[in-house]
């Protein structure tokens, strides 16, 4: 039986209903899989410019430290030597690249698994479309707080990238937005609610038709 969800209006009262795809927000929950998802998005992040000079690259003398025999001491070749205060660094880090991917079917498996889990603690709400003809915070502010989530940490889909709407809400500070087609499962996994347009959630469950693998296919194995 498909989930029925509350369409509000941008003044919060409601105005109809609308099913939820069963296959997108009734899917069984992957925790491996959101895991992956969350941690490939945030090695994806990472600049990896972190670096660090071994001993041949630190401007420094070369001479030995002191004598070879006689004083008791370690016999120090350089004072670059990394034991050695000014000296370079062992195994330190250089630049790389943290990039990673994830399978197709396993990224399939943790958007539907992010967008099921908010479903099961209800946090999906779905608001008629809506424009500004100017950019305007405080009437973005507005039709978040008549939908009741003021205090949350919210993310607002719509079908397209919306100008207007983008300049609105970014200084809410806890307001994001992201159009259908740009919306990954990190972002889900982020919000603790998900505010779709009337649009967004038709065109999310059309886009996701048209992708989902047959009945019995590798993709449903995942």
């Amino acid at each position: 039986m498909a989930i029925q969800v509350e369409v509000l209006s941008t003044e919060g009262s409601a105005t109809g209903s609308i099913d939820l795809p069963e296959w997108l927000f009734e899917s069984k929950v992957s925790t491996q899989a959101l895991h992956q998802a969350v941690v490939t998005y945030e090695a994806n992040q990472r600049q990896g410019n972190a670096s660090t000079q071994t001993r041949s690259e630190v401007s420094f003398s070369g001479a030995k430290h002191h004598r070879q025999k006689g004083t008791g001491r370690a016999r120090r070749g350089s004072v670059r030597s990394p034991l050695l205060r000014g000296g370079g660094v062992a195994f330190g880090p250089k630049p790389r690249s943290y990039y990673n991917q994830m399978p197709k079917a396993l990224k399939r498996l943790a958007f539907k698994s992010a967008l099921s889990l908010k479903q099961q603690t209800n946090a999906v709400v779905v608001v008629d479309d809506f424009e500004f003809p100017e950019p305007s915070s405080r009437s973005f502010a507005q039709v978040i707080d008549a939908c009741g989530l003021s205090q949350k940490k919210v993310l607002v889909v719509t079908p397209e990238s919306s100008p207007m709407l983008v300049k609105s809400c970014r200084n809410l500070p806890r307001v994001g937005i992201s159009p259908v087609g740009t919306l990954a499962t990190y972002d889900v996994v982020a919000a603790d609610t998900l505010l779709f347009t009337r649009q967004a959630l038709e065109k999310l469950a059309q886009r996701w038709t048209s992708n989902e693998p047959a009945p019995g296919s590798a993709g449903d194995e995942a």
